[in-house]
């Protein structure tokens, strides 16, 4: 099972909606480069990890202030 994909997205709304998901770069970036002049915005393509979520996931950052209560 591979640990991370590559997502191909449209930049055109606040959204941006996926517009494939890849194995590979090169295959993320060759349909970029197919679909790309479909979108005023072009395409944006980047590698996720399994599992990847916008909250508390693996892959989750968050700034927080240590001990002394600085960042």
């Amino acid at each position: 099972m591979t640990s991370e994909v590559w997502i191909v997205q449209h930049d055109e709304t606040a959204h941006n909606t996926v517009l494939g998901v890849f194995a590979t770069q090169d295959e993320a970036q060759s349909f970029a480069e197919e679909v790309g002049g479909r979108f005023a915005n072009g395409v944006i393509f980047s590698s996720y990890q399994v599992g990847y979520r916008y909250d508390e996931g693996p892959g989750y950052v968050a700034l927080v202030p240590d001990t002394t209560g600085t960042a």
